[in-house]
């Protein structure tokens, strides 16, 4: 327990250290930033992987992400906010344990890992969700685009009607790329962007396509039909795995929920007969 104390007294100290800095300068803002200038070159060092690469991008294009009510600007304000609350919890949850007598340290360690990995998930969650958006838009979007074509507009014409009149994620990465054409970026450029953004591999399929038809010249209507079709067969084989593990979920309820209470509730008379023979 005096351990325990003198641990909790420590992170106590550290944050009014920082909170007595931070009202001591002129302008409290600069103790954050400094701290996140610091936070920065860390995760630099030690955070490459895919997954950190698209929280930066998520960060870069919506400029400020909403969690537990908290507005966080960049990855590095992410990670002083995951800091913050795993410590906090940390902090005052062993503060409880000291009022009421217990040692909590062993639930307030749990929790603060769960509390620092937690707002990663949630940006995750995030990403997976603009991921599924734009792959369940690609093949309605593809029939729409190939029908443009057909009816006589080239590619730019035919995406910038999608971009202007129908309303999603991928007809947003459309008016994304062509504003970035208009700001003075290629066309490689611009699509090399979406792609990023789009966080999906059908989505960069698409575009790899689109480049290609452009680069070379050859018609792309009945490549985008093939496409769209490919997409839906795809789509329809998902949904028909996650179909078959439900089933196989929902054997297992009934049998748990169902079958074994109705058993008992059959031998429930018998039971006292047993009592007799034993």
């Amino acid at each position: 327990m005096n351990y325990m104390i003198i641990f909790t007294s420590a992170l106590i100290s550290v944050f009014v250290i920082l909170l007595l800095l931070s009202f001591k300068s002129s302008n409290p803002g600069l103790v954050l930033e400094k701290i996140e200038k610091h936070a920065s070159s860390f995760l630099h060092k030690g955070n490459r992987s895919n997954k950190s690469k698209d929280i930066k991008l998520l960060f870069d294009e919506n400029k400020i992400i909403s969690i537990f009510g908290v507005k966080i600007k960049s990855i590095e304000g992410l990670f002083l906010f995951r800091t913050i609350i795993s410590l906090s919890f940390l902090i005052f949850f062993n503060i409880f344990g000291i009022l009421f007598n217990k040692n909590f340290i062993f639930y307030s360690i749990i929790g603060a890992i769960i509390f620092y990995f937690l707002p990663i998930e949630i940006i995750k969650g995030k990403i997976n969700s603009i991921r599924k958006k734009i792959s369940g838009e690609l093949p309605e979007l593809l029939d729409i685009l190939s029908s443009l074509i057909k009816a006589g507009l080239n590619l730019d014409e035919a995406i910038n009607y999608i971009s202007i009149n129908y309303k999603g994620e991928a007809s947003r990465l459309f008016a994304i790329a062509q504003l970035s054409v208009l700001e003075g970026a290629s066309k490689k450029e611009a699509y090399h962007k979406i792609v990023q953004l789009s966080f999906c591999n059908d989505f960069k399929t698409i575009i790899k396509i689109l480049i290609q038809s452009e680069m070379i010249g050859n018609p792309i209507n009945d490549v985008l039909k093939d496409l769209s079709k490919a997409m839906r067969d795809d789509q329809r084989d998902k949904l028909k795995m996650r179909a078959e593990k439900l089933e196989g979920n929902l054997i297992l309820i009934i049998f748990i929920f169902m079958f074994i209470p109705m058993i008992f509730l059959f031998l429930l008379p018998v039971l006292p007969q047993l009592k007799m023979l034993f």
